[in-house]
């Protein structure tokens, strides 16, 4: 049993090992034996009436006792008898989902957490009470229950993330199999549905998503569309498609991606978290096709609206930003879409169930498993620390001939083109390195730390260089000892081993995460970051501040915002976290709005030096109102910090705004936006709220740094 003050606590059941098998199956004929008076019990538990109200659990108002023995609770106990006598990880997968049936699992998982907490050890009680196990086996069952249920308790996983799902009953068969395969890589997934269906007659609206997206922080929504009951379009020209010629389909077709476009584009403005789009695999099969072997198992005219709708699918999956393609079509055509539809738990098992899990979900859930693991080493990755030998080529150059890893050279210049930062962290002597059969040269790396010291030394002389968050870098090498010493050392440092083809595909897939962007910006920050580490270095040599500044020959463009600036300000909303005084992250609808309307203007400012053109660093966000200026949002990237950018861009901005009555300066702090605490207040704004400074009129203006010069730049640049 598992409860708040149970002697055997979660990480203890978590580290012991499960009984054999024969000891298993002996208490599992126990509590056969003994079903009768265990679900008389759990119905009492499961249903109490006044608990149910407190946690808004709906859906069993207009059952009765009987229905919910036969097809929940009947089947749930079997699967829990399934999963003690076998030690199976789908009867598992399988059960802990239907506990969820009659939970609230729409609410947080803290509340989900608090239900069970509740429900959960009076359950344990009953099995362990009504099976009539002597002490030995007391103590065992109670094991093996707590380990079974430990995941719907608490989680002492240190990762989570965050899954929205749109689709119909195939997203439940993803969410039966997926966190288990989450926990094994020490994940824990928080995964909420939203469904579309035909067979529910519930239709495809972007309302209901973009609703749950304005108050629920998500990290990847995926989507299908097709599969199972989905659009009804969808179902009707596969129904149809014997009769319709080749111009037919492809018009049905057109249609229907359209639909797919504009319900992923209005998403795409309200979050830029992955998304992940499956295209259509034929299922669920025809009556006939399923259970006829001599018939192949998809018809030809099927064939050929799949393969028109993939092929559009896939095209839209390219034109979508961070959007991913989860090719249904591929996976079950590798195991075939017979044996895809069967279903997982044998019929004597799941009798009356309600639930009808197949193949297929686990599976998918197989392909979204990799995806998560993918996101959760690489979310926060702008440096990739790269070792040379055994990773870029098989075998040691300084020794002689090598094998080059040429994909995985041309992988990392696309990440690099892309705006992820390439460090070279090799032990070796810089002149055995034979960059001429290289895909890789030196200037696609931001840094060469090639040399004889500790990777750890190396790494964090990089940190202190480029001035990054050493928790937004990744080493990738093919040596254990390495990665263990770096991860004792610098746990923040996320470590993948080179000689896994899962890194490097995490790596392809980091191409489609919100940390690249395939933009001038993007393609420029090597030599941005490399010109960084250059002026800090001449930076530290010289002592005296305002003359070290003029040293630089700092020239700041500033003036109101452009249409064209949409793409790097939408960037910069979204990315900033140090430097942001809301951290408010506008959609690049939203800042297209502020652009034309009467109440808000929005300020950019450019930086150069003598070493490089760093492009637009700053955006600031003003809201007209009531005839005040409103600071809104104050963004800065990090790496314009330390020349005084920003009291300068402020009296830019209070200049620019000279007609208004007073000026109120918002900050709100988070973890994270430390760097912009002072902002305000060290400007002479008056604080008047835990958020709030203010400027009169009449007060004197912060004074400007002398060591910019500064350029104006109009609307129209």
């Amino acid at each position: 049993m598992v409860s708040s003050d149970t002697s055997l606590g979660l990480n203890a059941i978590a580290k012991t090992e499960l009984p054999p098998l024969a000891y298993r199956k002996r208490l599992a004929q126990l509590i056969e034996a003994r079903k009768v008076g265990i679900l008389d019990r759990w119905y009492k538990s499961q249903f109490d009436k006044s608990r149910l109200r407190r946690y808004g659990v709906s859906g069993v108002e207009n059952l009765d006792r009987q229905t919910l023995v036969q097809f929940f609770l009947t089947p749930l106990l079997n699967l829990l008898i399934a999963y003690v006598r076998t030690g199976k990880t789908y009867y598992r997968d399988v059960y802990l989902d239907e506990r969820l049936r009659y939970s609230p699992h729409r609410a947080d998982i803290s509340v989900r957490k608090s239900f069970f907490s509740e429900v959960i050890p009076a359950d344990e009680v009953a099995v362990v009470e009504e099976a009539r196990v002597d002490s030995d086996d007391t103590s065992t069952l109670r094991m093996l229950l707590g380990h079974l249920h430990m995941s719907l308790l608490c989680s002492s996983l240190s990762d989570s993330v965050r899954l929205l799902a749109l689709g119909d009953c195939l997203m439940n068969e993803v969410r039966v199999f997926l966190p288990g395969q989450c926990r094994s890589a020490g994940i824990d997934i928080d995964m909420r549905m939203l469904y579309f269906s035909a067979a529910m007659g519930k239709n495809l609206e972007t309302q209901e998503a973009l609703q749950f997206l304005s108050s629920n922080p998500t990290d990847l929504v995926a989507f299908s569309f097709l599969t199972y009951e989905g659009l009804p379009p969808y179902q009707l020209l596969l129904r149809e498609a014997h009769r319709l010629s080749q111009s037919e389909i492809k018009e049905r077709v057109i249609g229907i991606v359209g639909l797919l476009r504009r319900f992923m584009f209005d998403v795409r403005e309200k979050t830029e978290a992955p998304f992940l789009l499956h295209n259509a695999c034929g299922l669920p099969l025809t009556r006939f096709r399923r259970h006829l072997p001599i018939l192949p198992a998809i018809s030809g005219s099927r064939r050929k609206v799949l393969e028109l709708l993939n092929h559009s699918i896939r095209e839209l999956a390219e034109n979508i930003p961070n959007t991913l393609l989860i090719d249904e079509q591929f996976l079950v055509t590798a195991l075939g879409h017979r044996d895809s539809a069967r279903g997982v738990i044998p019929r004597k098992i799941s009798g009356t169930s309600f639930f009808h899990t197949s193949r297929f979900g686990e599976i998918l859930a197989g392909a979204y498993a990799e995806v998560i693991r993918s996101y959760r080493d690489l979310r926060k990755a702008k440096v990739l620390l790269i070792d040379f030998d055994y990773t870029l080529w098989e075998g040691v150059m300084a020794d002689g001939a090598v094998h080059q890893f040429q994909e995985r050279q041309q992988l990392l210049h696309r990440l690099k083109e892309q705006g992820i930062l390439l460090v070279a962290v090799s032990k070796n002597d810089p002149r055995n390195v034979r960059w001429g059969e290289m895909n890789l040269q030196p200037s696609d790396f931001t840094l060469l730390k090639i040399n004889w010291n500790p990777k750890v030394q190396s790494i964090q002389e990089t940190a202190k260089e480029l001035d990054l968050g050493i928790d937004s870098f990744v080493l990738i090498d093919d040596n254990t000892t390495e990665r263990e010493l770096v991860h004792a050392k610098l746990p923040e440092v996320r470590t993948l081993d080179s000689a896994l083809p899962g890194t490097w595909r995490s790596l392809e897939l980091l191409l489609s995460f919100p940390n690249t962007r395939d933009t001038e910006e993007a393609r420029a920050r090597t030599e941005l970051y490399r010109a960084q580490a250059a002026r800090r270095e001449a930076m530290s040599q010289n002592v005296d501040y305002p003359a070290m500044m003029a040293s630089l020959e700092l020239k700041a463009r500033f003036g109101p915002a452009s249409i064209r600036d949409l793409s790097r300000i939408g960037e910069l909303i979204q990315r900033t976290n140090q430097f942001n005084s809301t951290t408010i992250r506008y959609s690049r609808a939203q800042l297209q709005e502020f652009l034309t309307d009467d109440h808000h203007r929005i300020y950019v400012s450019e930086l150069s030096d003598k070493y490089s053109n760093l492009g637009l660093v700053a955006v600031v966000i003003i809201d007209r109102r009531d005839g005040d200026a409103i600071f809104d949002s104050f963004v800065m990237s990090c790496r314009a910090m330390g020349f005084g950018l920003e009291r300068l861009v402020l009296r830019l901005v209070l200049d620019a705004e000279k007609d208004s009555s007073s000026y109120v300066g918002r900050f709100v702090p988070t973890d994270r936006n430390l760097p912009a605490s002072k902002l305000f207040s060290e400007a002479g704004f008056r604080q008047r709220n835990e958020t709030e400074y203010t400027l009169e009129q009449g007060d004197p203006r912060p004074e400007a740094p002398t060591w910019f010069t500064v350029l104006e730049r109009s609307a129209r640049d």
